[in-house]
């Protein structure tokens, strides 16, 4: 028996296996259109992103680019900014604080002196 006589079959069962699978996988993509569309965006992106960009894409796209990242700062910044009003809204301010801690404070000494009185 010689090796050649044996690996003849493997190789051809081999392939019909690999012929099989890949009849499977091109039903199976068939079956699923929304997952061959999602693949051909994705290797459209990966193509876009390898290839250099033209001085025309520039000329064009980077005012685009440009009032996007500002709309995104000033839209950062709005949002900055109520939180800051909403945190401080919530917090009492410097100057109620104050007065309750003197309040505290004068009852505290008021309640000291009532207390001294009594014993």
């Amino acid at each position: 028996m010689s090796n050649d006589n044996v690996s003849a079959p493997k190789a051809a069962n081999q392939n019909g296996g690999a012929r099989g699978r890949a009849a499977k996988a091109a039903e199976g993509i068939g079956d699923n259109p929304v997952a061959l569309l999602a693949g051909g965006i994705a290797l459209g992106v990966v193509i876009g992103m390898l290839l250099p960009r033209t001085a025309k894409e520039r000329e064009l796209l980077d005012p685009v680019g440009r009032q996007l990242a500002d709309r995104a700062t000033a839209t950062a910044s709005a949002v900055k900014q109520a939180g800051k009003q909403e945190i401080e809204s919530l917090l009492p301010g410097r100057d109620a604080t104050k007065e309750r801690a003197t309040a505290l404070f004068g009852n505290l000494l008021d309640a000291a002196k009532g207390a001294g009185q009594k014993a």
